[in-house]
């Protein structure tokens, strides 16, 4: 059984290594190996898609679907059973497991809360982001992914007008040069989330673009190593209302190369600049205030 499964055990005296009585099923998923008509509850007996162990799963239950090998799929693939976790697993010395759609989609759209992604390599289509919020739901947890790091996508998360990503925490991403837009666009709600420690390399867009609410929400020591001397491209908040008491704190930018960065990397428009608060982000090493 592989290393990220294996954390879902615990050691219970006179039975050895079990899952908590709290935690819900455990679906393994194998599109080389994998049979849909099986249970999928067996590593050894894995199903073949991810949208079959999501069809088993049950809301709020937190059932955990391991991926632990490319698989074939039909994308994109809705996730729609609340309190799910879906884990990548490291295969054939690969640390994220890859994944591809095979035309312009998304990989993943959120429609349900408290869904957790973790341990994969994302591309996804030119007109899309690979993590995609197409529901008013929230609390989602997306954390230990690479997007447009290795592969083409336009976006690595999209929160899509009129929907919502509320209290979601998005934390220890890298989002690369292969995105085309933006590492984190949100056009519309993620009020109270967090952006966190994630690594931003090259992002063509806007690192984290706001055009709409992000009110009581915390965006902290995160690291831009930006493509150009360009300004706001680290943060932008742009939004005319709804980033009141935002608290953005200890990232570091910096255009990369041997020039310093000249514009400031972050960027706050709509008169909503005094209800942000800037703590300690630096650009070349400095402290700044935003633009």
């Amino acid at each position: 059984m592989n290393n990220l499964a294996n954390r879902l055990l615990v050691p219970i005296p006179g039975l050895g290594l079990q899952r908590p009585p709290s935690l819900g099923k455990v679906f393994y998923v194998d599109g080389n190996a994998g049979s849909d008509s099986d249970e999928g509850t067996d590593p050894n007996f894995p199903l073949l898609t991810i949208a079959t162990a999501l069809g088993k799963c049950t809301s709020w239950k937190y059932d955990y679907i391991m991926v632990l090998a490319h698989y074939q799929e039909t994308w994109p693939v809705t996730i729609n059973k609340a309190g799910v976790r879906i884990l990548g697993t490291a295969w054939n010395g690969i640390t994220n497991m890859w994944l591809t759609p095979s035309g312009d989609t998304a990989i993943f759209e959120i429609e349900e809360d408290e869904v957790e992604i973790a341990g994969f390599e994302f591309g996804a289509g030119a007109a899309h982001g690979a993590i995609e919020f197409t529901a008013t739901k929230g609390y989602g947890h997306i954390h230990h992914n690479a997007f447009g790091w290795m592969q083409t996508s336009r976006d690595g998360i999209w929160v899509i007008a009129p929907f919502d990503a509320a209290g979601s925490l998005i934390e220890c991403n890298r989002f690369g040069n292969n995105l085309s837009r933006d590492g984190v666009r949100i056009d519309h709600n993620m009020t109270r989330g967090e952006i966190m420690d994630n690594i931003f390399r090259d992002v063509t867009g806007i690192g984290i673009d706001c055009t709409a609410s992000l009110a009581l929400a915390m965006i902290g020591r995160n690291q831009f190593k930006l493509p150009s001397d360009t300004g706001g491209k680290a943060i932008t908040l742009s939004a005319v209302a709804g980033t009141e008491e935002t608290y953005v704190f200890d990232n570091e930018a910096n255009f990369g190369g041997s020039n310093d960065m000249g514009n400031n990397p972050y960027v706050v428009t709509g008169g909503v600049a005094d209800t942000v608060t800037f703590d300690g982000n630096r650009r070349n090493g400095t402290v700044v205030n935003p633009a």
